[in-house]
């Protein structure tokens, strides 16, 4: 029974383990997904959905060319990995930056109401924010290179 025990904690930590992998990498391509989607929506909402349909076929474009810029985003951004890495590098390390920025920023607004105070002077709490970002989008910019890794070249990272 006491041998039971720690199998059970170390069964359960692979678990969650794996679980984390999942989840960031889901978190690292669906922020991009759904901000260039949504943008994309919501930009020809009114310029070329409202004059192509009416009612509730508006929506049904919007979903499409939410779709469409999502699916011609990562076309994009594989060619791009395979043919200018370091572009692609560049990219995807903006993109994440971005991606964090929003994360952090949104469960920050939530628990706390606005970015967290961590120093006394503003501008140097402002910044200690921006450093924290930076490391957290380092951590979800390694995740994008193994999920955008260069099968063809057998390449880990690029």
């Amino acid at each position: 029974m006491i041998l039971l025990l720690p199998i059970l904690l170390l069964f359960l930590l692979i678990i969650l383990v794996k679980i984390s992998k999942m989840v960031s990498r889901t978190v690292a391509v669906l922020v991009d997904f759904l901000f260039l989607g949504g943008f994309a929506a919501y930009s020809l909402h009114k310029s070329v959905s409202v004059t192509i349909a009416s009612g509730y076929a508006i929506y049904f474009w919007d979903i499409l060319f939410f779709i469409v810029s999502c699916v011609l985003y990562y076309i994009v951004l594989n060619y791009l990995v395979i043919n200018f890495p370091r572009l692609a590098a560049l990219i995807n390390y903006i993109i994440a930056w971005i991606g964090t920025f929003l994360v952090y920023a949104t469960i920050c607004i939530i628990l706390i109401g606005n970015l967290p105070q961590l120093l006394n002077n503003k501008f140097f709490s402002e910044l200690t924010n921006i450093i924290i970002i930076s490391i957290l989008a380092i951590i979800t910019f390694n995740v994008r290179k193994t999920m955008f890794a260069n099968k063809e070249r057998n390449e880990e990272v690029y």
